[in-house]
């Protein structure tokens, strides 16, 4: 079904498909057994170091593949693709990517010949240290202490909710070590710890919602003796460099894993909905069904996109923070939305564990969590936008101008009216830009941050009409545009109405535009036509 991601190239797509391949045939089998038992298996962990995917972000001269972003973010992506093991792959990014990235970007010498082989192969198993029992997503807040004796640190404190806890060697955690800073980034290091540490202990094991295939505790640290040696970066600028440049990465490669979740829904969704019948034909005819199928593949084909492109401005030395809080939201909140249209579809055998959909339905709740919960990535949208000049200027860099000039030729004519809520919603995105510093409160700037969401996911999608991607046309990409404003404003379309309280007439034109929308009924029965055609 290489129809299903159209945006890469055919080497991209060969590395994709081999890693979908290895997930479907040697992780899918097990899965539900080993998510009833919440069982992390290291066999399969060893088989996912031995084709490399352990060390994929590790340079070759440590014994890695010298992954950059984009090709951690197509891993992630595919191995979720084939086998939708969200705890599995959530072990995997913890490792690959907040665990070892922060040695591979900020480590010195000595601290990379040490660590990264062995991270590579997955002999060890790497994790972060940030969050605290009481420090979440005010992780700057946190209290764990380290002071300086001899040539080493005494820390004292405590993390929570760490991925590979239990069976991890090696932990990139953040600690104050400045005193008299009792909160805020400032006076926190990031050091290299090791489970056989004096005074290191985990936890006990932590049962979760979902992500059952990966082991989570807490690990605590009583009087434990750190080396000076393993110090990460430079003394009380650990958050401030490490842990964001961290966090960011994660927000980028973590959440591709959605994409590939809803990848795997729609496979198996369509395959369902065309062999399921009911009152004498199959549910795929029904227009609520072709509804949900419609909705993945447009959200599915969004979220990539937006993540595929922040994956490659990260490779070319960009910092997006941004960004990758949009990313975070266009990808996982929808995804939540489509993990339970997967269980909808399948009705009572989604409920059941054989079919997937409900292991799907408790493991995607992370994704609003974890990282960073969707609250604080709409305080940091709010927060860090910069007005909108700026912020339009930063839009354009999504593409080249040749591709924004094209976009602008090829479409002209709305086949929906969406062209019409385009142009209304940059014109309130305009206004409202203008009022920010006027903002009441929470909610109004929160709304404000699903302005900006839905612009950018809007906006990139409107630039990619301007050519044919394979077998995904300009007029498939036009209808999937229409659709996509359609379903997006749906989703958000609260946020509208508390705009109103600050721009009310241009929220009434941009709603108006709206509700004018026209042929989604009709939009909606071309697209999954075209998905069935594309699937025989």
């Amino acid at each position: 079904m290489n129809f299903l991601n159209p945006y890469l190239n055919s080497e991209e797509l060969e590395f994709y498909e081999n890693i979908k391949n290895f997930s479907k045939s040697r992780v899918l089998p097990g899965v539900e057994d080993r998510d009833e038992k919440a069982l992390w298996s290291r066999e399969l962990w060893k088989e996912m170091g031995e084709i490399g995917l352990n060390g994929i972000a590790i340079p070759e001269e440590y014994g890695g593949q010298g992954g950059n972003c984009m090709q951690c973010c197509i891993a992630s992506e595919a191995f979720s693709s084939g086998a939708s093991d969200g705890g599995l792959g959530l072990a995997w990014g913890a490792h690959t990517i907040i665990g070892t990235m922060p040695i591979v970007l900020f480590g010195t010498k000595e601290q990379k010949e040490k660590y990264l082989p062995k991270l590579a192969t997955g002999e060890w198993i790497a994790g972060l240290g940030l969050t605290e029992p009481g420090s979440g997503s005010d992780a700057a807040a946190l209290l764990t202490r380290a002071r300086p004796e001899g040539n080493h640190f005494v820390v004292n404190g405590s993390k929570m909710f760490i991925t590979n806890g239990p069976v991890g060697k090696v932990f990139i955690c953040m600690i104050r070590t400045k005193e008299g800073e009792s909160r805020g980034p400032l006076g926190i290091s990031a050091f290299i710890i090791e489970n056989n540490f004096k005074g290191f202990s985990v936890g006990k094991v932590l049962k979760k919602l979902g992500m059952h295939t990966s082991t989570t505790s807490e690990l605590i640290f009583d009087e434990m003796r750190v080396p000076e040696e393993n110090l990460l970066g430079p003394l009380h600028s650990g958050f401030l460099r490490i842990g964001k440049a961290t966090l960011e990465w994660e927000r980028t490669v973590l959440v591709a894993s959605t994409s590939g979740m809803e990848e795997f829904v729609l496979e198996r969704s369509l395959r369902y909905a065309r062999e399921r019948k009911q009152f004498g034909k199959s549910i795929i005819t029904f227009p609520a069904i072709r509804e949900k199928l419609a909705k993945n593949w447009v959200y599915l084909q969004a979220s990539r996109r937006y993540i595929y492109y922040v994956a490659q401005a990260k490779d070319r030395g960009e910092s997006l923070p941004m960004q990758a809080s949009i990313l975070k939201l266009l990808a996982t909140e929808p995804g939540e939305e489509i993990a339970h249209e997967g269980v909808q579809i399948h009705g009572g055998y989604g409920y059941m564990r054989e079919y997937h959909m409900e292991r799907i339905y408790r493991d995607v709740k992370l994704g609003t969590i974890g990282a960073g919960s969707s609250e604080v990535m709409r305080s940091i949208i709010s927060s860090i936008y910069p007005g909108y000049d700026k912020f339009i200027e930063s839009m354009q860099g999504m593409n080249d101008e040749e591709t924004r000039n094209s976009s602008e030729n090829v479409y002209r004519d709305s086949i929906a009216g969406e062209l019409e809520v385009l142009y209304e919603l940059e014109t309130l995105l305009k206004e409202v830009s203008a009022t920010i510093k006027k903002f009441p409160g929470q909610t109004e700037n929160f709304a404000f941050a699903n302005l900006i969401l839905v612009y950018s996911a809007l906006k990139q999608a409107f630039w990619d009409c301007n050519t044919n991607s394979g077998s995904y046309k300009i007029s498939d990409k036009k209808r999937d545009f229409a659709l996509l404003t359609y379903f997006l404003i749906s989703k958000y379309f609260q946020s509208f109405h508390i705009l109103q309280k600050i721009i009310p007439d241009g929220s009434r034109r941009f709603l108006i535009a709206f509700l004018n929308m026209k042929h989604i009924d009709e939009l909606i029965h071309d697209c999954v036509n075209y998905l069935e055609r594309s699937d025989t």
